[in-house]
């Protein structure tokens, strides 16, 4: 049974994959923005980021706040398309081509938000306060497989077999509180994130045939104990034109969950409950942002970030992530932005992943609104998630061929107050 959880650990993590650029691991994956203008600006959110999204990102950026009152949330949507296809030979031995045998394409969604405040006092040029609530590490990984036996011995049936399903779903949601300070040229910032929420899997084959006995393996996990995160941050300004900015987010301790595994074979079912811990990695970035001097040229950033990877495990290496982005005011109160995100991969050193991400801003009065997109596609090899022995065929030694393309939207309202 310990040997099942491992693989448990190990599938999410693969699964995970296909919702985010990286996993972060088996508990998930952490979303690159979780505000729609840091989305269209490739991630970029270290030098200047408002409200309460700042929990998540830079909080020494809260500091900016210039009204008494930040209020806004957030609505995501994500959509995931993923082709497998395994290769086929000639006689000898060569890649002919690929065929595809699993097709899925699924959306997710979520809703964020939160306040800000800035303090009335006369010690600092500028004290703010913020609560808000994220979904600081989501699953959401859908797999659909009709098995089919074309070739039967009255030649070509094109019977189905049946039905591969596996499903994870849930997330770990971010209960944030924090403060930023400024004073003269530099802004510090500290944010505390508990975290709470719950995640589980289906792993499922259903026979056609009747004389079969389907077998179906659910796994819930809940937090045992409620895990934190600890960010710290800061900005500084060199001069008028040219900022700096740094973050370093640390989880407080391993994740202690529970676990209820439930396998059904048939009509039998077997329960078994137990407790595992998995580790995070760090978060540690670093940027610079250019302002020019005239408002309508385009202000430039540039961040790079390291996610600690062989602290998780020694198999897993650590991942370096370059994001750019520019924003230019096609008329006063409206920003175009652009952006791009370059990562590495934690288990392939030879592998990278690129987003290009866009957006634009509106602004009204008292009112903002952001809309913010990015988009790409990842390749990789993988093992066939459910072996062909299943159905008294013979497994396949070659791995998958994945072809993921990513779409993901963001949509904000704030209003300064």
């Amino acid at each position: 049974m310990t040997l099942r959880i491992f693989v448990t650990v190990l599938l999410l993590s693969a699964c995970s994959f296909a919702q985010a650029p990286q996993p972060d691991n088996g508990a998930g994956t952490r979303p690159g923005a979780f505000s729609p203008r840091s989305l269209g600006l490739g991630h970029t959110f270290l030098t200047n980021q408002m409200g309460s999204a700042a929990l998540m990102g830079n909080p020494a950026t809260l500091a900016d706040q210039t009204s008494r009152w930040n209020l806004g949330f957030n609505a995501d949507v994500s959509r995931i398309k993923e082709t497998r296809s395994y290769p086929f030979y000639d006689a000898f031995d060569g890649v002919l081509g690929y065929n595809n045998y699993a097709l899925n394409d699924h959306v997710y969604s979520k809703l964020d938000g939160g306040a800000a405040y800035r303090l009335k006092q006369d010690k600092l040029e500028s004290m703010v306060v913020s609560v808000g609530t994220y979904s600081a590490y989501q699953f959401g990984y859908k797999y659909h497989e009709e098995v089919r036996n074309r070739f039967t011995s009255g030649g070509v049936q094109d019977l189905i077999l049946g039905q591969n399903i596996l499903e994870v779903e849930g997330d770990l949601r971010a209960y944030s509180l924090g403060a930023a300070a400024a004073e003269g040229k530099m802004a510090l910032g500290f944010s505390l994130s508990f975290l709470s929420g719950d995640w589980g899997y289906v792993n499922g084959v259903y026979f056609a045939s009747p004389d079969s006995l389907d077998l179906v393996n659910r796994v819930d996990y809940t937090p045992d104990g409620t895990p934190a995160d600890l960010n710290f941050g800061g900005t500084y300004d060199i001069n008028p034109r040219v900022r700096v900015g740094a973050r370093a987010l640390f989880p407080t301790g391993d994740l202690k969950y529970k676990f209820t595994s439930i396998e059904s074979v048939g009509d039998t079912t077997s329960r078994f409950e137990g407790t595992s811990t998995v580790k995070y990695p760090s978060h540690l970035a670093v940027g610079v942002q250019y302002r020019p001097q005239n408002e309508f040229r385009p202000q430039v950033y540039f961040e790079t970030e390291m996610h600690t990877f062989s602290e998780v495990s020694d198999d897993l290496n650590d991942v370096l992530e370059f994001r750019a982005g520019a924003e230019q005011q096609i008329v006063p109160g409206t920003p175009a932005r652009f952006g791009l995100v370059y990562s590495t991969s934690p288990t392939d050193r030879d592998r990278a992943s690129a987003l290009f991400t866009a957006g634009i801003g509106f602004i009204l009065r008292n009112m903002r609104a952001d809309f913010g997109l990015e988009f790409g596609e990842m390749n990789y090899a993988s093992d066939d998630l459910f072996p062909q022995a299943l159905y008294g065929e013979t497994n396949r030694d070659d791995r998958d061929r994945v072809e993921t393309a990513v779409f993901r939207g963001m949509i904000s309202l704030a209003w300064e107050l």
